[in-house]
């Protein structure tokens, strides 16, 4: 609105708590304090050069209580300095109504000095500016309708008259119109703030609403998956007791434990996927070869780990700053599923694992020439609880996890993938520096 860097020049070091709408009024009330002086010096070398002199102390007044004020205000005393300029200006009006001819026109001054005090003050003080208001009409009333003073000077040049009434008339005019663009410039910025605020609610809003909605299926889908384990194994028992056969029992206890395996694998990707959301990213030195091979030798009794080639292309020094714990969660779930889709039909079952970076991003490639993921899939595999078939075993979160934690290195994940070929899942993720 204005131009602050003129303004900051007198401003002190403001405190945190005052409001933007005070640090706006400060800076009016500095250009009102300039803006005084500058029509000071103005009707001095107007006076001098036309020879009247009676109205100097007037004119020196009018300068000098700006100067007070801008002193007060870097003082960091606000409402004080605001008072001393607007009490100089009425009086200092008054003499000069009373002395110069009605002709000049300086009345029409009296005008903005009395809109100008609830823009310069406010309302937090409304009785500062509703006292200067009246004291500025009761000295209007006095100026307009009493002979308190003679003036100094009957008979003034014409075109002195003239020239004060125009100059009177423009200053007028120029504060009132400073006055009314400070209060409608206040105003739109009160309007474009609640616009934003209604804004970010309704934004608030519709997340929420969609978070309801998540999580109503995530609830359904999470008391599914832990009774359906539950379900199975409460069959299961019931088989037992009546079972005779040692064999049926040993078979039972089997289908019991890989029940009960299915149902912690799935409390430890709810574990996972809460810890991921709640906690913040970490920035640590991650040695992604060691990292690397520790989930390799984790998952070698997993079905069909023993038949599949493992590749790692990765310098045993290949060091990235990065949350390790993120990072182990990324590929241990890459990599079992690569093992769980294995294709047993092909002779030379693999997953290559490579890394590389740049000066920007750090790419981790896992690769596999296993069953393949149909497009209809695709786009849908790092879905929550997403499954491609009735018959998929698993939570349907480990995709949906390796995605989030991605997201939580400020990273993504993409995967191209062909029926009976293969798949291949890209990690990328930002260097930090």
């Amino acid at each position: 609105m204005l131009n602050t860097d003129i303004s900051t020049r007198f401003l002190p070091h403001l405190p945190p708590s005052i409001s933007e709408s005070e640090v706006k009024r400060l800076r009016l009330t500095i250009y009102l304090c300039l803006t005084s002086m500058a029509v000071s010096l103005i009707y001095t070398v107007l006076d001098v050069a036309s020879g009247v002199y009676f109205a100097l102390p007037f004119y020196s007044a009018i300068f000098i209580a700006p100067i007070i004020s801008l002193q007060l205000i870097r003082k960091g005393k606000f409402l004080l300095g605001k008072i001393i300029v607007l009490l100089g200006a009425g009086i200092a009006i008054f003499f000069a109504s009373v002395s110069d001819p009605f002709e000049t026109g300086v009345i029409l001054i009296f005008v903005p000095l009395s809109i100008v005090p609830f823009a310069m003050i406010g309302f937090r003080n409304s009785w500062a500016s509703i006292s200067i208001v009246f004291s500025t009409f009761f000295l209007f009333l006095i100026s307009s309708f009493t002979d308190l003073f003679a003036p100094y000077e009957k008979a003034l040049p014409l075109a002195y008259i003239q020239i004060s009434l125009a100059l009177n008339y423009l200053i007028a005019v120029t504060i009132s119109i400073l006055i009314v663009y400070f209060l409608a410039r206040l105003h739109r910025q009160s309007e474009i703030g609640l616009i934003e605020k209604e804004r970010a609610v309704t934004e608030k809003n519709i997340q929420l609403t969609k978070l309801n909605q998540e999580l109503d299926g995530f609830v359904y889908s999470v008391s599914h998956d832990l009774r359906s384990p539950l379900s199975s194994i409460l069959g299961l028992t019931n088989l037992a007791k009546f079972s005779n056969s040692k064999e049926e029992l040993v078979e039972y206890m089997a289908m019991i434990q890989d029940r009960i395996q299915a149902q912690d694998a799935f409390i430890k990707d709810i574990i996972e996927y809460s810890r991921n959301i709640r906690t913040d990213a970490l920035a640590q030195p991650v040695n992604l070869y060691n990292l690397t091979h520790e989930i390799i030798e984790s998952l070698e009794f997993n079905v069909g780990s023993a038949n599949i080639r493992f590749d790692v292309d990765l310098l045993p020094d290949f060091i990235t700053l990065s949350d390790k714990h993120r990072w182990k969660t990324m590929l241990s779930n890459l990599i079992a599923n690569a093992i769980k889709y294995h294709d047993t039909s092909k002779a030379d079952q693999y997953i290559k694992l490579s890394a590389k970076q740049d000066l920007h991003w750090l790419i981790y490639t896992v690769a596999d020439n296993g069953v393949g993921i149909a497009d209809q899939h695709l786009n849908k595999i790092f879905e929550m609880f997403y499954r491609a078939s009735d018959t998929s075993s698993g939570s349907g979160l480990g995709l949906f996890i390796t995605k989030e934690a991605a997201h939580k290195l400020s990273g993504t994940i993409t995967v191209l993938s062909q029926p009976g070929i293969g798949s291949t899942f890209e990690i990328r993720i930002p260097l930090l520096k």
